[in-house]
Order: structure tokens, then C-alpha cells, then sequence
């Protein structure tokens, strides 16, 4: 598709549009978009639908999502399944919060994998006071990746992750408590089980000091000394515990991005669910010169998980947390 044919599709979504978009949450498109993902990307990005208002961007964001064979997961929300259910929650969810805007840390950078396309957006979660009648500078309140498929046309998959903890610690905040999703693992993918892993090979792959690390419980590391100093730390305090893949590993040579969960091994052989996360690396003539872990803390408090967290072997400790928040 060219780009007047992009512009062609941007204008009959928006002069095609019937009903408040804000509130238009039974409209089901049952015909693919016929774009590619690129294309997908610069439509969802185009200048006239961001003119338009952001809720016609979310509801063409509900247009490309396949009609039933469909997934968007949410940290806070949860997961919610075929192009209906999606824009029943995501409309009125978007329209809701006018004065949160993403704002992108990277260009979405696209992959392919085999059976169709994949992206990864990185963005930063902004509170505009002007949106709501106050004053003052933007503030950030956290960090974000999402992930998404791409198949025959369509979005099937869509997994926004980030810390939801920070955002829990307002008993009046009215947020839905931690959602339980069972997820369903790529037995095709090896898993990643910390025991067994060779972290001083890994740490060897960053660049010297032009690299980074963010991780949502530690903070920012820089130059491979520090991420060094600080994972050779950590992660043997974890106890044992294993990262399971949710598809396919994305590597192109210059990003990578894996989705996965966390479970807790507890000395009866049982997997014990404790959060679920995306990791994002990026190189440069080799080197990983950028890596950030996203993952939601808030699910880490729980009984249960604490208990398996103290069954596997945990040893890590508020102190060691604290110690290189604060270094």
C-alpha cells in the first residue's frame, strides 16, 4: 500500500466513523485492514487521527484487532479476548483518563517471525495537568512496553506491561485488584531457569560504558561494570526461579524483545506464578548497549507469592533493594 493509499485508508476510517467515539463500543469491522504492519503503525500514528482525538486512535486501534482470534492484556486490567470484548473495555478505559498520555522512549521497531510480523513500542506514561484544569510541567509515572502480532492484516495479539505497583499504594485509587491470567507457554522456546544460567558471559555482552540497564524494583544501571556488580548480586538471591516464554524470541541483530513469565520452582517440583514481563535489548555493532526488564511488582506482594518466593530459595531482602536504589 502506498502512501496516498494509507492516507485513503486514514480517511475513510475517520469520514466512515458513525457515533461518539468515545462511547461507540458496538462497532465490530469484520474485513482486514489489507495493511501491512508498517503500514498498520503509520496509520495508527497519522497526524489526522491524532487531530481527530485520541479516542478515534483507540478505536481504530479496536478496528485492527481480529474479530474473535484476538488477545489485548493489559497490566491493570487483565486480558481480553476478540475484537467486541477489546473495545468494550478499551474505549471507555482510554476515554476515561484524557490526561494520561504515552509518550514513546524509542521508534517502534517491527520484526518478523516467521509466520507474520511482531513490533515492540517503548513509552513513558505522562500525567498532563493542563488536561484536567491544573497547572504545571508534565510528570512521568512510569515506564511501558507493548508487544504486538501481526497476522493476514490484523493486530492478534497486544500486551501492554508495566509496574502497576506505585499506582496500588492509594487505597482510594479504585484500581481492579492484580488479574489473573493463564497463560500458555511456547514449549518451542527454551526456558530461562537463573540456576543454570551464565550471568558473567551475559554481563560480558554489554558494551564497556555506553550501556544501560533499566529494571523496575532497582532502578538504572550504566557501563558494564555496574550491571555487572549488580546482577552478580542479585540474581543468585533469587532462589530458584525460572523465566517461561509466551512465544517466539524476536532478535534481529538489533533489538531483541521476549515475552515471559516468572514462576517460583518449590521443592515439590510445583511452578508457582509470581509476574508476568517483557524483556527489551538493544545493540550496536554487537554490543547490548541497552536492556530494560518490565515486569509488574504489585503481583510480587502477594501471600502467596511470597511464600513460594521463601520456598524457592529467596534471599533477597528489602536491604539488598534498597542498598542499590540508593547508591
Amino acid at each position: 500500500m502506498t502512501t496516498s493509499a494509507i492516507e485513503s485508508f486514514v480517511h475513510r476510517f475517520l469520514a466512515g466513523f458513525v457515533g461518539d467515539p468515545a462511547t461507540a463500543v458496538d462497532r465490530l469491522v469484520q474485513n482486514s485492514s489489507g495493511l501491512t504492519v508498517n503500514e498498520m503503525l503509520t496509520a495508527l500514528g497519522h497526524p489526522d487521527v491524532a487531530a481527530a482525538g485520541r479516542t478515534f486512535g483507540v478505536q481504530l486501534m479496536a478496528d485492527l484487532m481480529h474479530p474473535t482470534d484476538s488477545l489485548y492484556f493489559d497490566s491493570i486490567y487483565g486480558a481480553y479476548r476478540g475484537q467486541r470484548d477489546i473495545r468494550g473495555w478499551l474505549v471507555p478505559t482510554m476515554s476515561s483518563v484524557p490526561f494520561l498520555e504515552f509518550v514513546p522512549t524509542h521508534e517502534a521497531h517491527v520484526f518478523a517471525d516467521g509466520s507474520g510480523h511482531a513490533s515492540v513500542d517503548e513509552w513513558k506514561m505522562v500525567i498532563d495537568p493542563t488536561a484536567i484544569g491544573g497547572e504545571g510541567e508534565p510528570i512521568d509515572v512510569g515506564r511501558g512496553v507493548s508487544v504486538r502480532r501481526y497476522r493476514d492484516g490484523w493486530i492478534n495479539w497486544s500486551c501492554d506491561v508495566y509496574d502497576t505497583g506505585p499506582f496500588r499504594t492509594d487505597p482510594n485509587a479504585g484500581l481492579p485488584p492484580v488479574p489473573e491470567v493463564s497463560w500458555r507457554t511456547d514449549p518451542n522456546i527454551e526456558e530461562s531457569r537463573v540456576r543454570n544460567f551464565d550471568f558473567e558471559a551475559d554481563c560480558r555482552r554489554f558494551h564497556e560504558t555506553d550501556s544501560e540497564y533499566h529494571d523496575p524494583i532497582f532502578g538504572t544501571f550504566r557501563g558494564r561494570d555496574e550491571i555487572t556488580a549488580w546482577l552478580l548480586d542479585v540474581m543468585p538471591k533469587c532462589g530458584d526461579i525460572v523465566f517461561e516464554p509466551l512465544g517466539p524470541i524476536f532478535d534481529d541483530g538489533e533489538v531483541f524483545a521476549q515475552e515471559w513469565v516468572q514462576k517460583a520452582i518449590v521443592p515439590n517440583g510445583g511452578r508457582v506464578e509470581m509476574t508476568r514481563g517483557t524483556s527489551v535489548r538493544r545493540y550496536r555493532d554487537g554490543a547490548v548497549v541497552y536492556a530494560a526488564d518490565y515486569f509488574d511488582t504489585a503481583p510480587l506482594s502477594k501471600p502467596d507469592v511470597l511464600a513460594a518466593a521463601a520456598a524457592c530459595g529467596s534471599t533477597l531482602s528489602l536491604n539488598d533493594i534498597m542498598r542499590w536504589r540508593n547508591r
